[in-house]
């Protein structure tokens, strides 16, 4: 499986969130103190996730963690 990174963009811009917006949203969710729009420019790029980043992220979008990954074996 997959981490698709773009997804994230994907979500976010559906919802009409900058960066900074959901970078703020995250830190709501008590995953993490401090969250920056920079790290969602990384994460929007990146090939991977930490766990308690994805838990966020599904907080936030209120969706599951296979949302964010595909299986390549098709």
């Amino acid at each position: 499986m997959r981490f698709q990174s773009e997804k994230i963009r994907s979500l976010r811009e559906d919802r009409g969130w900058s960066r900074k917006e959901l970078a703020v949203r995250i830190v709501a969710t008590g995953h993490f103190s401090g969250f920056t729009h920079q790290r969602i420019a990384h994460l929007e790029k990146s090939d991977n996730a930490s766990h308690r980043v994805i838990c966020a992220l599904c907080e936030v979008f209120e969706c599951r963690p296979g949302e964010f990954f595909c299986d390549d074996e098709v």
